[in-house]
């Protein structure tokens, strides 16, 4: 077999060329790879961004709805608070208005019983005595109420007596009322009326006195002579009825 001898000419241009060729191709390799990293990392701030405005505008709902809540709790307690004052209002006005019936009710039982006594017996009588705390301990206001029950009321006069029954010092003691109050001055308290007399004043029950009762006998000696003894149980109450009104 005959060999044969293949002659490649080596062109230092061409060679050059080659190489120029290959740098060109790795620098546009290099410079895609950086433009596609520098893409992607644009991309994911853009996505992070686009994340970032979508929660803030999440919690910026969250928090309109928080705060709206927050206020229709507000409203609510207040109108709760608006209604249990209108509440409290209406019942205090409903109790206010049943005292001034009672009370009305009490002056209209009062005046019939001057005016029409068929209802009891005719003539002198102690209608009531009302005692309500006075502004130091062991001090009562007093109102002692007494009545001419007749058809024809002609001028009464008399006395009254007043006695507050109680223990002290484990005894049984009774005081006369002008022994208890400065506006008494006498035992016998005078009585001069045509319908009815009421005896206003202050009481001061002595140290260690525990009151049980009040005693009260009126006698009368015009238009004629009658005498009448009645006991109350002691009874304080938050105000003092006036049946005059």
């Amino acid at each position: 077999m005959t060999s044969r001898s293949v002659v490649i000419q080596d062109d230092p241009r061409q060679r050059r060329r080659r190489k120029l060729r290959l740098a060109l191709a790795g620098s546009g390799l290099f410079i895609a790879g950086v433009l596609l990293g520098g893409y992607g990392n644009l991309y994911l701030g853009l996505e992070s961004a686009w994340e970032n405005r979508g929660l803030r505008e999440q919690i910026v709902a969250q928090a309109r709805q928080l705060e709206t809540l927050r206020q229709w709790k507000s409203d609510a307690e207040t109108r709760r608070e608006i209604d249990r004052g209108a509440l409290e209002l209406v019942r205090t006005e409903l109790a206010e208005q049943q005292e001034a019936i009672a009370e009305l009710e009490k002056g209209v039982h009062f005046y019939r019983s001057l005016m029409a006594p068929g209802e009891q017996s005719e003539g002198l009588s102690v209608h009531s005595i009302d005692l309500k705390p006075g502004q130091h301990r062991d001090r009562y206001q007093f109102r002692i109420l007494v009545q001419q029950s007749s058809r024809k009321h002609d001028l009464l006069t008399g006395t009254l007596k007043i006695l507050v029954l109680g223990d002290q010092a484990g005894e049984e003691i009774a005081y006369n009322l002008s022994e208890l109050s400065e506006q008494v001055p006498d035992p016998e308290i005078r009585l001069r009326f045509k319908y009815f007399q009421a005896i206003d004043g202050e009481l001061a029950l002595p140290a260690g006195f525990t009151p049980r009762a009040v005693s009260a006998a009126a006698r009368s000696s015009k238009p004629r002579r009658a005498s009448v003894q009645r006991e109350f149980p002691w009874s304080v109450q938050e105000k003092i009825s006036d049946v005059r009104r």
